[in-house]
């Protein structure tokens, strides 16, 4: 089966249990999939070099490396099609925020205040994917009265 026949695949690289249950919850809730998780930046790495996900939600603190580890590691994979990574961090500084996107990430945002947006971010994503599933599964309609003979 195709990619773009998949729904919404998301993976989580955070720490904290309570956010990432939070995050699965979300993603199902949406009709995504959650695939899988990394507590640390080396297993991040390693599972995303070979999983595919069309986002990847990262936090900059880690049990060991840091999403930015991640982030740059992303840039050099290079993975066609490239995921959507997106930082959900309590350490949202301007700084934070700056590096985070020079490493390729495509949002910030802040754990204590804008959490309710990236979950709002998750559910379109997933809306958007099952729409396009949707449009690939339907067959093209062919009208015969609509071809002309002449």
């Amino acid at each position: 089966m195709r990619d773009f026949l998949k729904p919404l695949q998301v993976y989580v690289v955070e720490d904290s249990t309570v956010i990432r249950r939070l995050l699965a919850s979300a993603v199902a809730s949406a009709g995504g999939e959650f695939i899988g998780y990394s507590v640390d930046a080396e297993n991040a790495i390693a599972d995303l070099t070979t999983l595919r996900p069309d986002l990847v939600v990262l936090d900059i603190a880690l049990q060991t490396g840091t999403g930015f580890d991640v982030l740059e590691a992303l840039q050099k994979l290079d993975p066609k099609p490239a995921p959507i990574k997106v930082v959900l961090t309590n350490h949202a500084s301007p700084e934070y925020r700056q590096v985070s996107f020079h490493l390729g990430a495509n949002g910030f945002f802040d754990k204590a205040t804008q959490t309710s947006e990236l979950l709002t971010l998750i559910s379109a994503l997933a809306t958007e994917k099952r729409s396009r599933t949707i449009v690939a599964r339907t067959p093209a309609r062919h009208d015969p009265e609509s071809e002309s003979l002449h």
